[in-house]
């Protein structure tokens, strides 16, 4: 007994002795956080990326669609034996014309193409949802090619024989008769839609319809407000004409109305044309963003919306949200959102906050971690939240203490911003690498290590160019020279930075527009509160959103246009986040700039109707 007791004492102390041992050996790491981590991960299996999960063979983000390249991202996989090909989602049904329908399974994708109606298979790669076309390419006379670095997809050539109206009862409807089928593209403007067919039209349908050589044109619709006098005097509904071996069907549309193309057996296009055109649908993206579109009613349902929206479940810690801009290296710069969400790698987003168009600078709060990306202006509301899912929607102030070593304070309120105000301004690294005068006759201090190194006094604005240290910033003194007076060459300077309310400090990320919609359930819109204008308050226009429901997910929601009428007032914008559920909502910037992007294609208007940005907020698959 005491020599088993002797036995088991030695074997206890061998055993601490070795965890003493490693514990000291892994110190470093114990310092770092990191030691824990590892001794308590449940996996510690070595890191495999998605694409050896997936066994991706090849992989790209630009398809050949007669000889012409597309933004379309594409992966091939090996499975079972054979190489299976996937296009991202709701690109593949922008560029192709295959129409994804609604889906409660996100591994499942109902499709309709033509003849072809199925399930397909997807695959979720970060930062997209393929649709598996491997049972597409067996079943149609789709093929597809690989030349290095594209993917190449082919149909045999078709040709449009027939283009005709028929009777309605309400609205309009078009029938495209085609030998077999073909691409399609569809664009819809305020008064024309295009339907764009990678085919040829017979010759015969060029004497018997009129031929309008000079192509219409969607443009971007610059502007928030959306006319109610539209013109209505279009004679003809449709004309035909050719353009880089494609057939462009042109459409009048009538005021208010929707388009609609729906591809059908035997290799038939119809195409309606009336207020309600567009059917609702719904699809599970994945586990945490779930997208619709559907019609929305307020005022006892007398005013039905198209409302377009993602729902984003970030209580999972699934998803990061943040803010994107169009540049890394400065805040200055506009660029189409699509274009913004996928040079970061975004899966989805929404446009954000306000910015001037012409000299493409922020109007309002961006906060990337610690960094004030631009102040927030005029007592503007924000949305803020943190990695943990936490949300904040409410108005904020940010003020600064500018303090030189005798003692000098100055209050600053604007950070990076370009909203032009006479007194003082800071401008740090996130600027940019360098600060142009954005008004006559600055007085600017350069502050460097807490030290100004020079002071330099500008002319016009524009002719002055200043560098921004790395380590340090610019004060930026307009129409103040009492202020800039009490700065001095090598003083001290030392800034303290607060938010009103105080609480918004914690939040690592903020993004500013306005006004405030709802909060705790309650509609607490006051445009004037926010320095915005009546006219602003009270107008049509499209409209986008970030909300929060009872659930605590986000809603990132556009709305363009109701049924036979112009798009929401922001009063009527808060009604119908109350609708959907919503309890805290901000308004974001509208009009042109309202678009919802997701797989890889804006999903919630024409691509040639959306006005390049400065900022977005995109949704990220979180890094483990």
């Amino acid at each position: 007994m005491k020599l088993t007791l002797i036995k088991s004492k030695f074997l206890i102390l061998f055993i601490a002795s070795l965890f003493f041992v490693n514990l000291i050996s892994a110190f470093p790491l114990l310092v770092q956080g990191k030691f824990f981590k590892d001794v308590f991960a449940q996996d510690v299996v070595p890191q495999v990326t998605q694409d050896e999960i997936l066994n991706v063979v090849n992989k790209g983000n630009e398809v050949i669609i007669n000889d012409k390249n597309v933004n379309l991202p594409w992966i091939q996989w090996q499975q079972g034996g054979e190489i299976h090909t996937g296009l991202a989602d709701f690109a593949a049904e922008a560029n192709l014309g295959i129409e994804l329908l609604s889906t409660t399974n996100k591994d499942k994708q109902p499709v309709q193409w033509f003849a072809y109606s199925n399930i397909l298979p997807t695959q979720f790669l970060n930062p997209y949802r393929y649709l598996d076309i491997t049972d597409l390419v067996k079943n149609t006379s789709l093929e597809i090619e690989n030349i290095n670095p594209y993917l190449a997809l082919k149909l045999p050539p078709s040709r449009v024989n027939k283009i005709y109206e028929v009777s309605e009862t309400q609205g309009k409807k078009i029938i495209i008769e085609l030998n077999q089928p073909s691409f399609f593209q569809v664009s819809q403007g305020k008064d024309v839609g295009i339907i764009s067919l990678d085919s040829q039209a017979d010759n015969s349908l060029f004497p018997s319809l009129p031929s309008n050589n000079n192509n219409p044109v969607i443009q971007e619709e610059e502007g928030d407000e959306i006319p109610e006098n539209i013109n209505t005097n279009n004679s003809k509904l449709f004309t035909i004409s050719s353009k880089e071996n494609k057939t462009l069907v042109n459409i009048n549309l009538p005021a208010f109305s929707n388009l609609k193309v729906t591809s059908a057996n035997p290799n038939i296009l119809f195409v309606d044309i009336n207020a309600t055109a567009i059917n609702p649908r719904d699809i599970l993206w994945n586990d945490d963003v779930i997208y619709s579109r559907k019609y929305v009613g307020i005022n006892n349902n007398k005013d039905q919306f198209l409302v377009s929206s993602l729902t984003l479940n970030t209580k999972s810690y699934n998803l990061d949200l943040r803010p994107i801009l169009t540049n890394n290296n400065t805040v200055i710069g506009i660029a189409p959102l699509k274009t913004t969400a996928q040079n970061s790698g975004a899966m989805a987003g929404i446009n954000g906050g306000f910015f001037n168009r012409n000299n493409q600078l922020p109007l309002g709060a961006i906060k990337d971690r610690e960094n004030w990306l631009s102040s927030p202006i005029l007592n503007r509301g924000v949305i803020a939240w943190n990695d943990l899912g936490e949300v904040k929607i409410d108005r904020i102030k940010l003020e600064e203490t500018i303090t030189t070593g005798r003692g000098d304070r100055i209050i600053n309120n604007y950070v990076n911003s370009g909203y032009i105000q006479a007194g003082l301004a800071r401008y740090t690294e996130n600027w940019g690498f360098k600060y142009t005068t954005l008004s006559d006759g600055e007085i600017v201090a350069v502050v460097e290590n807490g030290i100004i190194r020079d002071k330099i006094v500008g002319v016009k604005a524009g002719e002055d160019s200043i560098n921004i240290p790395p380590k340090g910033y610019l004060l930026v003194f307009r129409k103040f020279k009492t202020g800039a007076d009490k700065f001095s060459l090598n003083d001290s300077v030392s800034v303290n930075t607060y938010t009103n309310p105080t609480d918004f400090a914690s939040y690592p990320y903020i993004m500013g527009a306005g006004p405030l919609l709802l909060l705790n359930g309650q509609i607490v819109l006051n445009g004037e509160a926010e320095n915005f204008s009546k006219a602003f308050n009270t107008q049509k226009a499209s409209r986008s959103a970030i909300a929060v429901n009872n659930q605590g997910k986000i809603l990132l929601v556009a709305v363009h246009s109701r049924i036979a009428g112009a798009g929401p007032t922001l009063a009527e914008m808060a009604q119908i986040l109350q609708r959907m559920g919503a309890i805290s909502a901000l308004n974001l910037d509208g009009g042109s700039s309202t678009q919802i992007y997701l797989g890889g294609a804006i999903i919630d208007r024409s691509p040639a109707t959306v006005a390049r940005v400065h900022n977005g907020i995109g949704v990220f698959l979180r890094q483990r």
